[in-house]
């Protein structure tokens, strides 16, 4: 039928236009293409006819009869379709962006890949539509029900989330910067290469969300809860974590630059590559199933099975987790305690591998019977003829090997002033107290000359206990002290004049600089000892800027730098006894 006789009729108004229709078969009326600005189309019957790739603007559909109406690909903006019937109506590739919708009825309405811009949803019932691959941006979907809706690729950027039910809705590689999530539900979404970025989701219940390959970097996440949540190969850098909840988050690869631990989200803490996965992720655990039960040899091997996958891999300390009965079998699992400068999720990995490697050759040996007899004969024997050479193999491979330790160091004031007829007996008494204190805290690379010491340990809280340990005990003894504590890359390298290993790098000289800008009977730890030692809640700590009083690396000497005085420690002696 010509377009220009159609127009002509749909002038003549609602009631005339309706008559027509009832005379004429709805295949017969295309408007394809149609242009049509600031009309009232309201109570027309536009049921089955044929819009695709019209260009209608700033026109009124208030209940207006759209019922399988064919409008693809359609430019739809600043309508209004209150009340109108959008039942089975066809707007794929539509743009309606600014459009009213008020009590619209949209029962299976095709949106694929449409744009719903800027539009009030309140009041409506969006979830049966198709919101894959949609934009939604600015869009109000206050109070919404999409649990479980698939919303993969939908750009939600600035949308008004609040109240709306988005749990375990599929949301991976949505757009949904600036949204607003307050008192919305996302737990177990699958939020995969979603974009967050800069988003509050501050006090939500986040427990098993997929945040894999997802951008949330710069997000607010203080006092959410991200247990179980899965954050592999996730950018957290910038996020603040204050009272967050970790419990069971699995972060392979995570990348995080720096975030924010402290309450008001301002105290930034910066990492190193793969650091915040070291430090923060759940202890890596190698399982290992062992067919009827686990055999005698086995058993006995197992230490000098962990001894070995921990020299394959330098800086790892393993230990045995458990050995339990499971259906056909024994199960055996393996826990790493530090990880050393290796990539976390890439030691899992190489661990597992190289464990069932040994693993097989355990289970060949339960069909070798001359080899186990043999075996069992020498296992008596196994430390006087193994041990040995695995501790001088350690040793070689500890030299100019990088480590991450916590570095203490420590002076004694006055000790210049000492007469000669008490310095012999004060040394002898200060060296008496500090020892046992170290060989509780496993304090490694000691050096102690004259009235100075430095040592290392594996982790923060065990250097900062042992620290105000020391402090407490030489305070009450009368002696007056000054320490520092830093934590970082430390080299460790073969000291030509001593031939004993010694520790080189940055961290050694910052505890040391820390050292001497310490007060008497003070105990000074970087921001990145005090972030890793507060957890434990042993410790209170007050923020100080001190001048350096000798150069180190880029600062300068007299640049001011900020570290954190420890005040008080709770019944360290009660919790280690």
């Amino acid at each position: 039928m010509n377009q220009e006789r159609i127009l002509h009729e749909l002038n003549k108004g609602a009631s005339a236009w309706n008559l027509w229709r009832k005379q004429n078969a709805p295949g017969d009326i295309n408007l394809d293409g149609i242009e049509l600005h600031g009309m009232d189309l309201s109570h027309y019957d536009f049921s089955k006819i044929s819009l695709r790739y019209a260009t209608i603007t700033h026109c009124v559909f208030k209940h207006t009869d759209l019922i399988w109406a064919n409008c693809e690909g359609s430019l739809l903006q600043h309508n209004d379709f209150s009340q109108a019937k959008l039942i089975a109506t066809n707007l794929t590739r539509c743009n309606l962006s600014h459009s009213q919708l008020r009590l619209a009825n949209l029962l299976t309405a095709n949106t694929t890949n449409a744009i719903l811009d800027y539009i009030d949803f309140r009041g409506q019932d969006i979830s049966g539509l198709m919101l894959r691959d949609v934009s939604l941006v600015g869009s109000n979907l206050t109070g919404q029900q999409l649990a479980r809706v698939d919303l993969t690729n939908t750009n939600l950027e600035g949308a008004n989330l609040q109240d709306a039910d988005l749990s375990n809705a599929l949301l991976a590689g949505a757009r949904l910067i600036n949204c607003n999530f307050q008192g919305a539900r996302l737990s177990g979404a699958l939020c995969k290469s979603a974009n967050f970025s800069g988003v509050d989701l501050s006090g939500m219940d986040l427990h098993k969300v997929d945040f894999s390959n997802a951008d949330l970097s710069d997000c607010d996440l203080r006092s959410a809860s991200l247990s179980k949540a899965k954050l592999m190969n996730t950018d957290l850098s910038g996020a603040k974590l204050w009272d967050t909840n970790t419990t069971g988050w699995l972060i392979n690869n995570v990348r995080c630059t720096h975030s924010y631990w402290d309450k008001a989200g301002k105290q930034k803490t910066a990492y190193r590559m793969h650091e915040f996965e070291r430090i923060f992720a759940e202890a890596i655990t190698i399982e290992l199933r062992y067919p009827y039960r686990l055999a005698d040899h086995e058993l006995a091997t197992l230490p000098i099975f962990m001894e070995h996958l921990a020299a394959v891999h330098w800086g790892t300390i393993l230990r045995l987790k458990s050995i339990s009965d499971v259906a056909g079998g024994a199960l055996v699992k393996f826990v790493v305690e530090e990880v050393g400068s290796h990539n976390p999720t890439e030691l899992k990995n190489q661990l597992q591998a190289e464990a069932e490697r040994i693993q097989l050759a355990q289970l060949m040996l339960r069909n070798n019977t001359q080899l186990h007899l043999q075996l069992k004969e020498k296992v008596a024997a196994i430390r006087e003829e193994f041990w040995p050479r695995l501790l001088e193999l350690a040793v070689d491979h500890e030299h100019e090997q990088v480590r991450n330790l916590t570095i203490l160091f420590m002076d004694l004031k006055g000790f210049s002033k000492w007469s000669d007829g008490e310095l012999s007996e004060k040394l002898s008494l200060f060296r008496g107290l500090v020892k046992p204190i170290l060989k509780k805290f496993s304090a490694g690379h000691p050096n102690m000359e004259g009235d100075s010491l430095r040592v290392t340990f594996t982790n923060a809280t065990a250097g900062v206990s042992c620290a105000c340990m020391i402090r407490n005990v030489l305070n009450a003894a009368g002696f007056e002290l000054r320490i520092g504590v830093e934590l970082g890359e430390v080299l460790v390298v073969h000291n030509e004049v001593t031939d004993v290993p010694d520790l080189e790098g940055v961290a050694v000289s910052m505890a040391a600089r820390m050292e001497a800008a310490a007060e008497p009977g003070e105990v000074l730890v970087s921001q990145r000892v005090r972030h890793y030692a507060e957890r434990s809640e042993l410790f209170q700590f007050t923020p100080r800027h001190v001048p350096l009083k000798k150069s180190i690396g880029s600062l300068a000497q007299g640049e001011t730098i900020e570290c954190f005085a420890v005040h008080t420690v709770k019944n360290i002696q009660e919790m280690l006894a």
